[in-house]
């Protein structure tokens, strides 16, 4: 698994998340179960990429929270999507948190929304980010 697909399996992850109204944590120990017993390939490379990324999230909700929400103009979190809110978090986590340049985890982030959300998604997002860089 590439870092590309680690990155879009830990959006998941944090979406289904926002979609069940659970712990992150949880959720990752969901996800390692059906690794298991699914017989999932996962390098240990993308699993370790994924579980150092969701507990970093887990750890530092609030702050993270609180970045997005001072970055968003007429925005309130709460009002925007799952999809919208999961990218966020993990992106504004990575740019925090994390020595990986802006411009790969922006464009990333960016074909995601493409890729899962609706036709504004993409656009929004990447003004919201270029505002927190």
């Amino acid at each position: 698994m590439t870092r590309k697909a680690a990155r879009e399996q830990l959006f998941k992850l944090i979406f289904e998340a926002e979609l069940k109204e659970t712990s992150l944590n949880e959720i990752f120990n969901s996800f390692l179960k059906r690794v298991s017993e699914e017989e999932i390939e996962i390098s240990e490379e993308s699993l370790n990429f994924i579980k150092k990324y969701a507990l970093g999230i887990s750890e530092h909700s609030d702050e993270i929270l609180k970045k997005i929400e001072n970055t968003m103009e007429g925005w309130s979190f709460e009002r925007i999507g799952n999809i919208e809110k999961a990218l966020l978090k993990g992106t504004v986590y990575e740019l925090s948190y994390e020595n990986t340049p802006k411009e790969i985890v922006i464009n990333e982030t960016v074909e995601l929304a493409k890729k899962y959300g609706d036709t504004k998604s993409s656009e929004f997002l990447n003004g919201v980010l270029a505002k927190f860089v």
